[in-house]
């Protein structure tokens, strides 16, 4: 799958603590292909395979959210509200 394939794969919305949150906008989008905290062992296939994306929430709050493409798992994840 090509990268700007990979990059339309965004959520139209996520829910947070029983609440659900629709995405208004994407504000920025990055590939996170790094090794993190690991120290020994960097091998290419130990890296991250994150599709990284800052958001704008319906209910006005910024967040980042990735979609973590390790391995065969495909797994929404949400990293924090930014603008707190």
């Amino acid at each position: 799958m090509a990268g700007s394939e990979l990059a339309m794969k965004v959520p139209a919305a996520f829910v947070w603590d029983g609440t659900r949150y629709e995405i208004e906008r994407i504000l920025d989008f990055r590939f996170d292909t790094g090794f993190g905290a690991q120290k020994r062992g960097k091998a290419w296939y130990t890296r991250r395979h994150r599709n990284c994306y800052r958001v704008e929430a319906s209910d006005g709050h910024i967040y980042d959210i990735y979609l973590d493409r390790s391995g065969h798992k495909r797994e929404w994840v949400l990293r924090q509200r930014v603008d707190e």
